[in-house]
């Protein structure tokens, strides 16, 4: 993905079901979007695939889930094209596979429709590293002894190299809060922040993305 001023929409993720959703006024720069080539105005599917270990952590406890999570091809996520484009990427559901937490195996669902926005200039090459966020994020986590929600928003890169969408909610910041809460055996309370680290990598069958 290649962008060039108006900052780029960039990163994602998320433990993908966590987090709720008010669809949030954008909070990105316009941009022109290509996708193989074009920028007629329209949207073009994608698809991702973690690339390793997806990490969720809250102050007092950390979780993880597996490297088999992924962004299906259904429903449909997408970039649009065009120009005046704001909204780079909607990611519409995140698979979220082999999560633990308090009470074992966890359940994750994602809310809604999440929003990738660019916060970073770009030049016209193929190796920028662009920096931005994801939002409206909510996402369910259950199991028969937990459950909780996660909702907000997550800083990430997109690496235009190697297509890797790296999501790095981390520090605590309130970007991301816990609400809802029930049992957890105590280790997840409702007003927490959370961090979510971990990278996909995404491709389009339409061909190579290029914002400028």
């Amino acid at each position: 993905m290649k962008i060039k001023h108006a900052a780029l929409g960039g990163a994602v993720v998320a433990l993908a079901g966590l987090v709720a959703a008010a669809p949030a006024m954008a909070t990105g720069s316009s941009y022109t979007v290509s996708v193989g080539g074009s920028s007629a105005a329209g949207t073009h599917p994608i698809t991702a695939t973690a690339t390793g270990t997806l990490n969720f952590n809250v102050p007092t406890l950390s979780m993880t889930c597996t490297s088999a999570s992924n962004v299906p091809a259904s429903p449909v996520s997408s970039v649009a094209s065009g120009t005046g484009v704001t909204d780079i990427a909607s990611i519409n559901k995140i698979n979220f596979t082999g999560c633990t937490g308090p009470g074992g195996t966890l359940a994750v669902t994602t809310v809604g429709s999440w929003k990738l926005h660019g916060t970073s200039a770009a030049t016209s090459g193929t190796s920028d590293v662009i920096s931005g966020h994801i939002e409206g994020i909510t996402a369910n986590v259950s199991n028969a002894v937990c459950g909780f929600t996660v909702t907000g928003s997550a800083d990430g890169t997109y690496n235009e190299a190697t297509k890797v969408l790296q999501v790095n909610e981390s520090g605590f910041t309130g970007n991301l809060k816990v609400s809802n809460v029930r049992g957890c055996l105590g280790q997840v309370q409702n007003g927490q922040s959370a961090d979510f680290i971990g990278g996909f990598n995404v491709s389009s069958p339409d061909g190579v993305i290029n914002v400028s």
